[in-house]
């Protein structure tokens, strides 16, 4: 069988199992907890009309792989105060864009001594962002997949570590007060456009073309306010992370100029490459602020905003930009549909640094040129630059309280993006358009 149809049988297989046995199981022991268990997933169908890939996975035939996922989840409660909860997702695996894998994404035990109070400690999902939450969940949102401009910008949403929640009850709703501090370990992908060569003649590329993953570790603490009516939800929060290479290597802070003769010079990146030497650091630091709102006008209408920005300090390659998305929908019978629009603009500073490791060129004549040329162009590959903007319109189509039938149309504008894989020999900054349509099914059991 295909290497990349044995996820989807097991994947079908396994809904099949859900679908034909009862919706949601439920097991009550007199000495013993009470488990209960659900499933949900998506099934996605999308493609574009340009050669290139967008989003790890869009090309400009149908492919299954940008929006399906699979998910189980087993809630055992111990006592009124003591429960644990284990959530599984089958999905594109974070370290190959040709594998899927099977993850736990929640594995967490929670103590509520009373209503007003909450702690969970293990593996849990922050609530970042408005949605994060229900970023598997298709089926409890009506756009094709939540705004990836936004939400592909933080480095992860995935913590294990201690998470503490108040409640405040108030005369018109609930204020929620989230601190939590935890830490994970992921794998970043990029794109090389063309290989590094090595400096030996003869010997292989110091870095293969194609995706790149390497792993890092984020460590973070933060805090997160919410408040909830029957018609509104406003969230806001701050996040501090420290990021690191997971095999301790340094990142580069900044390239430096390094003139190599009159006239002639280059960006140094590296301290294993002729200059006057670049700063390295093993760690750098991000601040994270976001806020949104989530507001029903009547039973039919809805407006969902969001606005981030994260900043960075300790190297140029790393994310800093500002982010936003808005989706407005409205609900006629079994359909909504809705637009949706959304942007990621990175600082001036990230941006002229890429585009000057990325435009300039030694004469290919000039000894050692080809490996200066191409740590350059490396360099700019990994820098993490996003100038791009996104409209969406599209509809779900309720099929009943548990599924969701989705049909979309993107448009994608970007003068430069990591979301895009490059081709070799092509600039990082060119106007480049893009359209996705989107076909999927999603559900909750």
């Amino acid at each position: 069988m295909h290497p990349r149809l044995t996820p989807w049988m097991s994947a079908l297989a396994l809904g099949a199992l859900l679908l034909g046995g009862n919706a949601r199981a439920e097991e009550a022991v007199d000495s013993g907890p009470r488990l209960s268990w659900s499933a949900f997933g998506t099934i996605g169908l999308t493609q574009s009309d340009q050669s290139f890939t967008y989003q790890r996975f869009i090309k400009d035939h149908a492919t299954t792989e940008r929006d399906s996922v699979l998910g189980v989840q087993l809630d055992a409660q111990f006592s009124p105060e003591w429960s644990a909860t284990v959530q599984l997702r089958l999905g594109p695996s974070e370290d190959h864009d040709a594998r899927w894998s099977l993850r736990p994404s929640w594995a967490f035990v929670a103590w509520r001594p009373n209503n007003d109070w909450l702690l969970r400690l293990g593996r849990m999902r922050v609530p970042f962002f408005l949605r994060s939450e229900q970023l598997d969940v298709g089926q409890t949102y009506d756009e094709a997949r939540l705004p990836t401009e936004f939400y592909s910008l933080a480095p992860t949403s995935d913590f294990s570590g201690l998470n503490l929640s108040r409640s405040l009850w108030l005369a018109d709703g609930e204020l929620s007060i989230d601190g939590y501090v935890g830490q994970t370990t992921l794998a970043k992908r990029s794109w090389q456009r063309e290989a590094l060569p090595s400096p030996v003649p003869g010997q292989p590329p110091l870095v293969s073309a194609g995706a790149q993953f390497r792993r890092a570790d984020v460590d973070g603490v933060g805090g997160v306010l919410t408040w909830r009516t029957a018609d509104t939800t406003l969230r806001a929060g701050l996040h501090r992370l420290t990021v690191g290479l997971s095999d301790g290597s340094s990142l580069l802070v900044r390239p430096v100029w390094a003139p190599l003769g009159p006239g002639l010079g280059y960006w140094q990146t590296s301290n294993q490459l002729p200059g006057p030497g670049v700063q390295e650091a093993r760690h750098f630091r991000e601040w994270l602020y976001a806020a949104g709102v989530d507001h029903r006008f009547d039973a039919r209408w809805r407006v969902v905003a969001e606005l981030m920005r994260l900043r960075q300090s300790g190297t140029v390659l790393a994310v800093d930009a500002w982010a936003a998305a808005a989706t407005v929908s409205r609900q006629w019978g079994a359909f909504t549909p809705y637009v949706s629009v959304a942007a990621a603009h990175s600082s001036a500073d990230g941006t002229a640094v890429a585009r000057a490791l990325d435009s300039t060129r030694l004469p290919d004549a000039l000894p050692g040129a080809p490996l200066l040329n191409g740590s350059m162009r490396s360099a700019a590959d990994h820098t993490l630059v996003f100038r791009q903007t996104s409209l969406a319109l599209g509809s779900s189509w309720a099929l009943d309280a548990r599924s969701k039938l989705k049909l979309e149309w993107m448009h994608t504008q970007a003068q430069q993006s990591q979301l895009i894989d490059v081709p070799a020999g092509e600039p990082l900054a060119r106007p480049r358009h893009v359209n996705v349509l989107s076909l999927s099914y999603s559900f909750v059991y």
